[in-house]
């Protein structure tokens, strides 16, 4: 897995998969790339698939300054220039990703010809912004370990996965930085891409999770009608889709990248 120093960070990024559309994965928040290790292997079977460590996150670098989201999409644009990876994209954001990957398509509306949005969140009400600042907060001050309450027990029903895949993930939920996931909480609190949905031209395909408390369903039905022409769909999931869900996930994307 290669780094590149782009924007002042240094990025670590992996692409896999030698033929066919290029596909490009965004994690959720707390997540890396490693959030995708139960699907990258199979979709690389059949596309080019780059997934990345965001600023802050996985084996990036870890940065102090406060970030906007136009700073991750700077990050993007400079991985996928160092991967070669020509567009047109096919890209799915997990979550809070799809801020990034909507701001992607603002700035380039032409490079994208397929999106996946699960469990999308592109904007937050003013309860659940205090909340991520609330998790900022105590992330800051007494570590991750002190938010699993507000943020894993919710979002990650165990029973949805073995043992093992879950104290993985929690495992490296745990293992984020404190300072950065602080940084990333209070960027997504004040972000808003709420715009862009009703101006998406690309075929959309919004997934949600059955079992996800932070986004249920019925917010993600919401989005997909303001999508035109969105397709929406349900799978037994929780928040983190790609962990809880890959056989369910990987039976709607491969079809929908391959249209």
């Amino acid at each position: 897995m290669p780094w590149i120093d782009a924007n002042g960070v240094s990025l670590r990024y992996e692409l896999a998969g030698n033929s066919g559309p290029a596909v490009v994965l965004m994690h959720e928040m707390g997540g890396s790339l490693h959030s995708f290790d139960t699907v990258a292997p199979d979709l690389s079977k059949r596309f080019r698939v780059l997934r990345y460590d965001q600023r802050g996150t996985g084996l990036s670098e870890k940065v102090r300054a406060p970030f906007s989201h136009d700073d991750l999409t700077d990050d993007l644009e400079s991985i996928l220039a160092a991967a070669k990876l020509e567009p047109p994209y096919c890209m799915v954001s997990v979550a809070a990703a799809a801020v990034q990957v909507l701001r992607f398509i603002e700035r380039h509306p032409d490079r994208v010809s397929r999106l996946a949005l699960c469990n999308p969140a592109p904007g937050v009400d003013a309860n659940r912004a205090a909340q991520l600042d609330e998790r900022a907060a105590r992330a800051e001050r007494e570590g991750l370990r002190a938010t699993l309450d507000i943020t894993l027990d919710k979002s990650y029903p165990p029973a949805l996965t073995d043992r093992a895949t879950y104290e993985e993930y929690r495992g490296r939920y745990l293992a984020n930085d404190p300072v950065c996931f602080a940084n990333m909480n209070r960027m997504f609190a004040r972000a808003n891409m709420m715009h862009m949905l009703s101006r998406l031209s690309c075929p959309t395909l919004v997934i949600a999770g059955r079992q996800d408390s932070v986004r249920p369903p019925a917010m993600s039905e919401q989005i997909a009608r303001m999508i035109p022409g969105a397709r929406f769909e349900q799978i037994d999931a929780g928040h983190f889709m790609p962990t809880t869900a890959p056989k369910a996930l990987l039976a709607l994307l491969e079809p929908f990248f391959s249209a």
